[in-house]
């Protein structure tokens, strides 16, 4: 595909504001952008979408009050049929009307299950899929790939219990989440993802950036002798309240000063402009990579605290975040409370960090590069752990169709070069179908696997 003037589509699940974030990036290309919403975000009920796709939305045509509200068969059986052959309409207006289509939480694409994959193949169109976390981050396979990760009783349960019941938004439970990780990695010309949330990959993907509005932050660094410290833990047991407030706690006891923002259940934009006047952002202790509120925390100027596994999520490496976990959050935040000039060091690194892999402008012209080819030379992240290493836990097995399309899968895109395809077979991971003596099954590079094949971070000055 020439890459000019796109008309793109991006929907159609909210997550943290991010389609209109993305919309934005490609906009500031010059690219015709539709924004699409099916599934809604509360914490963004505000937010405004070019077309809406959800069952909740109101019908397509204005009906008089007596057609619209009537309850007999003989108005409401017509009335349906032309609604759904209004709402099929639209479907193929936008289907035929894109070049590119963005979709985030693609557990719902335009259709259920993903139906139109296929067609929007057939029809020359490119498919990029952005996984966001719970979307495909099975805990079970979570707690076994990730096992030196300190975690706690509360983090487990709120895991647990955020990932079973996401407000209501489609394709959280195993099988769904499985089923849409495989639909995506058959189909998709592009796939961006993390490692801490594909963990259920055998595809390899290339690293996802979440987009930032830069020009919405003011980066201030106000390097105070007394540092004033945000954290804002929408759950407390995955962020790690429960051992974030004893040591500062403890901290204060022995007579370091600091002023201590703790901020839950505030609005986002209270949160953006308590950062814009921090020294220092705590985020989380548990998930081995930053979220949106760090990126939020290190374009205010604000020296970053989280954990930071670069052993789990190596790219980019040398990120300017200060390393906090369970085990070391004492020591940690001692240090850094203490050293005025590290924590300068750290904020003017992280802002410069956020300009250069997450500027909204730099992540959309990088899928656009990569969705609008035939991909790239390597990718970023080549997983092994489903293929090599994964157990199903009791009670989780995998339908035939889901492992029919695991098959198709690996007949695509190959696997690593000591994986045996019987011992998969074996462990009811995939389908056996054409793969009975592995002939054509292509053998990654040894010297990808665990590469960095992103550049350097920007350091601290």
């Amino acid at each position: 595909m020439e890459q000019g003037k796109l008309r793109i589509l991006v929907g159609t699940v909210e997550i943290a504001g991010l389609i209109p974030a993305y919309a934005e990036g490609f906009r500031r290309l010059g690219h015709d952008v539709t924004t699409v919403i099916g599934f809604r975000h509360p914490f963004y009920s505000d937010f405004r979408y070019d077309v809406d796709i959800s069952y909740t939305a109101p019908d397509l045509i204005r009906w008089p009050g007596w057609i619209a509200d009537s309850r007999s068969p003989l108005v409401r059986l017509p009335r349906g049929a032309v609604n759904r052959v209004t709402r099929a309409a639209r479907w193929w207006s936008l289907v035929q009307r894109h070049d590119l289509f963005v979709f985030l939480w693609p557990a719902f694409s335009l259709t259920h299950r993903n139906r139109e994959y296929s067609l929007l193949r057939r029809l020359g169109k490119r498919i990029a899929i952005v996984f966001l976390g719970s979307d495909i981050r099975d805990i079970a396979a979570f707690l076994q790939q990730f096992p030196g990760l300190p975690r706690s009783e509360a983090f487990e349960r709120e895991l647990r219990e955020k990932y079973a019941n996401l407000e209501g938004r489609p394709g959280t439970r195993f099988q769904d989440q499985l089923r849409t990780l495989r639909r995506a990695e058959l189909h998709a010309h592009l796939i961006l993802s993390q490692p801490n949330q594909s963990v259920l990959a055998v595809r390899p993907y290339m690293h996802l950036f979440q987009p930032v509005d830069l020009s919405g932050f003011v980066c201030h660094v106000p390097a105070r002798e007394v540092p004033v410290v945000v954290h804002a833990p929408s759950n407390k047991g995955i962020k790690g309240t429960e051992a974030v407030l004893p040591a500062l706690d403890r901290l204060r006891a022995e007579g370091v000063q600091f002023d201590l923002r703790l901020l839950h259940g505030v609005p986002n934009h209270e949160v953006l402009r308590q950062l814009t006047d921090a020294d220092v952002a705590i985020d989380q202790l548990r998930l081995p990579l930053y979220g949106r509120f760090s990126l939020e925390a290190m374009a205010s100027g604000c020296a970053l605290a989280t954990c930071n596994r670069e052993d789990y999520e190596p790219y980019p490496s040398n990120r300017p975040i200060w390393h906090v976990d369970s085990d070391n959050i004492y020591e940690q935040l001692k240090r850094l409370l203490a050293d005025r000039d590290l924590r300068t060091r750290l904020a003017r690194g992280g802002r410069r960090y956020v300009e250069q892999y997450h500027d909204d402008g730099t992540v959309a012209r990088r899928i656009v590069d990569l969705a609008c080819t035939d991909g790239a030379e390597r990718c970023d992240h080549y997983p092994t752990f489903f293929a090599k290493r994964y157990q199903r836990p009791a009670g989780d097995a995998i339908p035939g169709d889901i492992q029919e399309l695991t098959a198709r899968v690996v007949r695509r895109w190959g696997l690593p070069p000591d994986v045996e395809l019987e011992d998969m077979i074996e462990r009811g991971l995939m389908s056996g179908r054409g793969l009975s003596d592995g002939a054509g099954i292509r053998r990654w590079d040894p010297s990808l696997l665990g590469a960095p094949h992103l550049g350097q971070s920007p350091a601290p000055e």
